[in-house]
């Protein structure tokens, strides 16, 4: 009897920009423009002519045939930066397993922790970097190490996958200090009384819940999947491990692998350095901590000579990394795995160009993907701002009682449109903060602590829609270890819904609990 298979990430997402093409053909766009107040506003049914002029009922744009072929390619441009993070993250994979260095250091963890202590400290760990730098892009890269390792303790790919997706979802619902989403919205409002600490006891309280609630849902699953096999989500199916689990010996953890393991945790502490916003810290004199974090960096850059053949002249400074600089630690890891290993010029160069291509399929979902994006329309302009207009414009009769779920509600829908954090707080924060300052200012948590309300509903909503949503890093993962987007759905739905209640009802209760 056959199975009935679901289909490939490829091809779901490749559905989902149809409809997205034939969206177009029925939805007006419309665009953002700061006014002459220097605020952003929405001109809806409009579109930007040739000279950036605003051209008013416009109506529906609509994408043909040669749009919709042309969308993955201008989406595979788009991506450019994560697409080469990807790869080198992959290379640089690649090389560390293929000396075995990873296998034992899984196996020296497995020696020390037992499973739940495994999921506990590395979900708290994917937590933290949504919480500080809205962790998602990277998951493709590091899952190729996480979900091996859980699979060779005894559990299966999903319970992988969900430390990594359950983890990084709990962190950036919170999003306790994400520059990227809580400090842009904070510099949509544009109210001078709000800063980056204003809200973080309230977004604190929920990184806690979200993560205990995360945690305690994926051990369960865990150990009863240890227990029984039958009870994984994916057992039914075939599914890509990574991992040879008939007759697997973990290696000795030599001098070499050690050393080799000592650069992977070196990476991790240098993307910790880099992507942690230290500027968010001031100190006495007008100094912040980023000047203290990058104070040796910046003596070594001022020697004249030392200066020049390092050229850390041009190093971008820890607390400003993306995309290049996650790239170049990972190229430095490989070269310096390569070192350690005496590995000749020939073999570093397969290893390196096999890791690569392992996270291939990555790249080419990802750019499907960002296809729809391209269809949907950018942040200023596109159907993209249609869908968010009529949302706001629904939230502004909303009596101030109910306004944290409504809005948590609504930002669940934007997120399904736009899964740029830093964009949708662009497109909603002004007209937003502006709706929150007239719903609490005779309150007694006054406009500043609605606004904070706010944000929080904010990063709750579009953070939970884009947990679920069938994104780039979502289903390349999943076409990885040949795991169904359904079945993913279908797992991380049952923890993703009690989190996103949880949320709403801290945000609902705060001003009464004084977390604001």
């Amino acid at each position: 009897m056959n199975k009935k298979k679901m289909l490939s990430a490829y091809t779901i997402v490749f559905i989902f920009l149809l409809v997205t093409a034939a969206l177009t053909w029925i939805v007006p766009q419309s665009v953002v423009i700061t006014n002459d107040s220097g605020t952003q506003e929405v001109i809806y049914n409009a579109i930007f002519g040739a000279n950036g002029e605003v051209i008013r009922d416009a109506g529906a744009q609509p994408a043909g045939l040669w749009d919709v072929i042309m969308a993955p390619i201008t989406g595979f441009q788009n991506a450019g930066p994560v697409s080469i993070a990807i790869l080198m993250a992959g290379a640089f994979l690649g090389l560390i397993n293929s000396v075995g260095a990873l296998d034992a250091g899984i196996g020296g963890l497995l020696k020390r922790y037992t499973g739940t202590s495994l999921i506990a400290i590395l979900m708290f760990v994917f937590a933290v970097f949504g919480s500080v730098f809205g962790f998602w892009e990277e998951i493709p890269a590091f899952s190729i190490v996480i979900v091996p390792l859980f699979v060779l303790a005894g559990y299966d790919v999903m319970t992988g996958l969900a430390v990594l997706f359950i983890g990084a979802t709990a962190g950036n619902m919170a999003s306790v200090v994400n520059p990227f989403s809580v400090g842009a919205a904070i510099g949509a409002i544009g109210n001078p009384e709000l800063s980056l600490g204003s809200g973080m006891i309230l977004r604190m309280v929920i990184f806690i819940a979200m993560y205990l609630v995360g945690v305690i849902y994926v051990i369960k699953y865990a150990n009863s999947v240890k227990n029984d096999k039958a009870k994984s989500v994916v057992a039914d199916i075939e599914v890509n491990t990574r991992v040879n689990e008939e007759g697997h010996e973990l290696p000795e953890l030599t001098k070499k692998r050690f050393w080799s393991i000592m650069v992977l945790v070196g990476i991790i502490v240098l993307l910790i350095l880099g992507y942690m916003p230290w500027y968010v810290v001031e100190l006495d004199g007008g100094k912040t901590l980023q000047d203290v974090i990058n104070a040796p960096i910046n003596f070594i850059a001022s020697i004249p000579v030392l200066g020049n053949l390092s050229g850390l002249k041009h190093f971008t400074p820890f607390g400003d990394w993306y995309f290049g600089e996650f790239a170049f630690v990972f190229l430095l890891g490989s070269i310096l795995i390569g070192l350690i290993n005496k590995m000749s010029e020939e073999e570093f160069v397969k290893e390196f160009a096999n890791g690569a291509k392992d996270l291939l399929g990555v790249i080419l979902v990802l750019s499907v993907a960002n296809g729809i994006s391209v269809l949907m329309g950018s942040k200023t302009s596109g159907m993209s701002v249609t869908f968010v207009y009529w949302i706001q414009t629904a939230l502004q009769g909303i009596p101030s009682w109910a306004f944290s779920i409504a809005t948590v509600a609504a930002y669940v829908g934007i997120g399904f449109f736009l899964q740029s954090t830093s964009g949708v707080a662009g497109i909603t924060m002004p007209i937003l903060g502006a709706v929150t300052m007239a719903l609490f200012q005779g309150s007694d948590i006054g406009a500043t602590g609605g606004q904070v309300m706010l944000i929080s509903a904010f990063t709750v909503g579009i953070n939970f829609m884009c947990g679920i949503y069938p994104g780039a890093s979502t289903m390349g993962t999943l076409e990885l270890f040949h795991v169904p987007y359904d079945r993913y759905l279908k797992f991380t739905l049952k923890v993703f819904l009690p989190m996103l209640v949880v949320g709403c009802l801290i945000i609902s209760a705060s001003q009464f609990l004084g977390l604001i």
